[in-house]
């Protein structure tokens, strides 16, 4: 049989699995449309990628929950039953089982994701509402007629960001991914006392056979973390590629 000069047989074919966790890619997304929000042209654009760089924040926090609930040996009626509540109770849930130290819900690294959770719900369920609003002089525009206004909204207590997210900016989505930044940190880092191996082994992808398990990096996350790390955000404390990274995005397996 002939070899190639890696010692690998030309005709290698071995029947895998891709373990696939949106975990990471979630995070980048958030990061990718933050970078977007920050060099957006206007506030139109501005604003639709703050609110993508919001939402993805939110979903990353409900995947790491999820992934909880992965690590767990329960039976799959005891997982599809904890599946039904909300973000935070499943942490919560995942940490009581783990006999981990009692989970602070009015710690603000909790309030801010809780009202997180409530903005993408929000969000994802849209109601009409009214926002005070000032009127000021008309303009004549030619065919129309140009009226300022200048419109109010509230900001959660906790989180600092609009209630709307037509208010959302990229100071928002910056906030959104440090509020993001420190909840890991807390629930990972100070409760659960994971090293980087146990951030590997529950978000990482991989590629499984036999008894292997080869990691997949998308270099291109860890260079979106990067920029973040240039703002003062700091995601790497979730692992990164590999010890001379240098945020160079390029994707390999």
């Amino acid at each position: 049989m002939q070899e190639n000069i890696d010692g690998v047989p030309d005709d290698f074919s071995v029947t895998a699995s891709f373990r696939y966790v949106a975990f990471f890619d979630l995070l980048g997304d958030a990061a990718f449309q933050h970078r977007q929000a920050t060099a957006a042209a206007n506030s139109f654009g501005m604003n639709r990628y703050a609110r993508a760089s919001v939402l993805a924040s939110s979903l990353s926090i409900e995947c790491a929950a999820n992934c909880l609930l992965d690590s767990l040996n329960l039976s799959k009626a005891s997982l599809n039953d904890l599946d039904k509540l909300s973000p935070l109770s499943k942490i919560e849930a995942c940490l009581l089982i783990k006999n981990v130290a009692e989970f602070d819900r009015g710690k603000v690294e909790v309030q801010q994701i809780s009202e997180l959770i409530r903005a993408r719900n929000d969000h994802v369920h849209p109601k009409i509402s009214s926002i005070p609003t000032e009127m000021g002089k008309p303009q004549d525009a030619g065919k129309n007629w140009l009226f300022p206004m200048s419109l109010e909204g509230e900001n959660y207590p906790h989180l600092k960001i609009p209630k709307r997210p037509i208010f959302w900016s990229s100071e928002s989505s910056a906030t959104t991914l440090r509020a993001i930044a420190q909840f890991l940190r807390y629930v990972f880092i100070d409760l659960l006392r994971f090293k980087e191996d146990g951030f590997s082994e529950m978000f990482r992808l991989r590629i499984e056979f036999a008894n292997v398990r080869m990691p997949v990096v998308w270099d291109e996350v860890f260079a979106e973390f990067q920029h973040l790390a240039a703002d003062g955000i700091d995601l790497f404390f979730l692992g990164s590629p590999s010890d001379d990274f240098q945020g160079q995005g390029q994707g390999q397996g």
